[in-house]
């Protein structure tokens, strides 16, 4: 669903975020709110396994028009097991071929094809041949194997327990749904951790310090060796402050400040531009990140090796200029280059012969490299205008705003999962399928993991749902295939994958309820979806 537009506006870098003050409420205590254990009906379970697997369901009110509710289905399967994976391959020969090698060398190897492929690469042939060694008891047996093969000069590429392959129909599985009905949906906001880039937060410190009910984890991020731990991976709008460009045409929830207006899933792009007050132009690359380093792509200007996304791919351009916004806090990255601060009229106030150094409050920072450095040199020189526009275009090119061009906050993610009622996955459009690697496409989108999802109803209801997995015997997780039969069965009409795997997390009045599968604990987040 688009949102009507009645009005054209933009959003622009450097904006005043808009202050909204809610006060925070635990958990009901009313006897109607209490939890409520009850075995569904058949027509309502999770559509996941074998239909008549034992599931549960407990509900619990958060607040008026917010409830939680924990979904437990299946069991164990005495015949699951661990494996080791030892590679995937397009070409049946070259598997059997490994299998060969692999069986002279004494291991006991088994070949079988895979089907399952991108929903927007539809073809008759199969996706690849799976190579795999061994029928194992447990994780540490399955690790022994890995040094073995390794030591034999093979290249093992995963551990796997069989139990989360997708095929497998026992489970068992642990779902928790956070719903927020329509007429409450202005409780939920994006919020950036600690209210700034770089940095991280628990989810339970985040809900705690911005005085929230329930959350759920986000957005994709980028990690320290991307040179900005709590840069937003993909589009990332704050109370109408774009803090983040996106990974262009993935997907994004967008939440509307205006109540008339429905929140709604949508794949989104950004067209961020310079102009010269001298009549030169130019694109600008990013905000708030290293320039040079595009974590997951999907960028423009020559980005390498692809300015398609790619997810968890770390694209280069060595000519780049990035804005930094007053969301950003402390030092700018050195380097070479130029750093140019302007204040919010776009006026020149300072230029600087290499990049790097802290900017004032009210005023945001241009770094550039290589011909983006040269640009400034000619076009921002002290004293000058340089005006600055950042827009949100959805799928057809068109300018995303409200229904009254207000604020609104917009969450990335990708890829999606429902459009209008139906399965829609574009894995490879979004970027969950490297051309020369089948194998990435297969343990990423068709093996199940904890994943963390959003949704909308019909009637604009929002779902957030964090299924728990990596834990054999508790949770298995789910495919995407499978997220986006859970999500309509929920009632979602349109809907999308968030950040999942070891960042799946939620917290439901000051507690985390899920299990995060890293056995360090929670991760860091680089924002949320706060409900207040």
């Amino acid at each position: 669903m688009k949102i009507r537009r009645t009005h054209r506006s933009v959003l622009t870098a450097g904006l005043a975020a808009l202050t909204l003050v809610l006060p925070a409420t635990g958990l009901q205590t009313r006897a109607q709110a209490a939890a409520r254990p009850a075995v569904q009906p058949a027509a309502q379970r999770l559509p996941l396994g074998d239909a008549n697997l034992p599931e549960t369901r407990t509900t619990t009110q958060v607040a008026p028009g917010v409830t939680w509710t924990r979904i437990k289905r299946g069991r164990p399967d005495a015949r699951d097991h661990w494996t080791v994976e030892v590679a995937l391959l397009k070409d049946e020969s070259a598997a059997r071929s490994l299998a060969d090698r692999l069986d002279d060398a004494g291991f006991d190897p088994a070949v079988s094809r895979v089907d399952e492929r991108p929903q927007d690469l539809p073809s008759n042939q199969p996706w690849g041949w799976r190579v795999r060694v061994g029928e194992l008891a447990d994780q540490e047996a399955a690790a022994r194997l890995v040094k073995d093969l390794r030591a034999a000069g093979f290249k093992p590429t995963h551990t796997y327990f069989t139990g989360e392959d997708g095929t497998g129909r026992t489970g068992p599985w642990v779902v928790d749904v956070l719903r927020v009905s329509a007429a409450q949906r202005q409780r939920v906001q994006v919020r950036q951790a600690q209210d700034r880039v770089p940095g991280g937060e628990t989810l339970a410190d985040m809900v705690k310090h911005m005085g929230g009910i329930a959350g759920i984890n986000g957005s994709y991020g980028s990690d320290e060796e991307d040179g900005t731990f709590g840069d937003v991976a993909g589009l990332s709008v704050v109370g109408g402050k774009l803090v983040s460009e996106a990974v262009q045409g993935t997907s994004a929830l967008v939440l509307p400040s205006d109540r008339r207006a429905r929140p709604s899933v949508q794949q989104l792009s950004t067209n961020l531009r310079l102009r010269s007050a001298d009549g030169a132009q130019r694109e600008l690359d990013g905000l708030n990140r290293s320039p040079g380093k595009i974590r997951n792509c999907g960028g423009t200007g020559g980005d390498l090796p692809t300015e398609r996304p790619r997810h968890d791919v770390l694209c280069t351009d060595d000519s780049e200029v990035i804005q930094y916004t007053d969301f950003f806090y402390g030092p700018t990255h050195a380097g070479d280059g130029v750093a140019v601060v302007i204040d919010k009229n776009g006026k020149v106030l300072e230029v600087r012969d290499r990049r790097g150094g802290t900017f004032p409050s009210g005023t945001t920072l241009l770094a550039g490299t290589g011909d983006g450095a040269d640009w400034l040199r000619a076009h921002a020189r002290k004293g000058q205008v340089v005006n600055v526009t950042a827009t949100v275009l959805d799928r057809g090119g068109r300018l995303l705003t409200d229904t009254a061009g207000r604020a609104m906050d917009v969450a990335s993610g990708g890829p999606q999962l429902l459009r209008n009622g139906r399965v829609d996955i574009p894995a490879d459009a979004e970027g969950f399928n490297y051309p020369d690697d089948p194998g990435f496409f297969d343990y990423f989108a068709t093996h199940r993991h904890p994943r963390s999802l959003a949704g909308v109803t019909d009637d604009g209801s929002l779902l957030f749902v964090a299924v728990d997995g990596r834990r054999p015997g508790y949770s298995s997780g789910l495919t995407f295939r499978e997220s986006a039969a859970v999500m309509r069965s929920l009632g979602a009409v349109n809907a999308l994958n968030l950040d999942g795997g070891g960042s799946t997390t939620m917290v439901v009045g000051g507690r985390l309820i899920n299990r995060p599968s890293d056995s360090t604990g929670p991760r860091l987040m680089e924002n949320a979806l706060i409900i207040h």
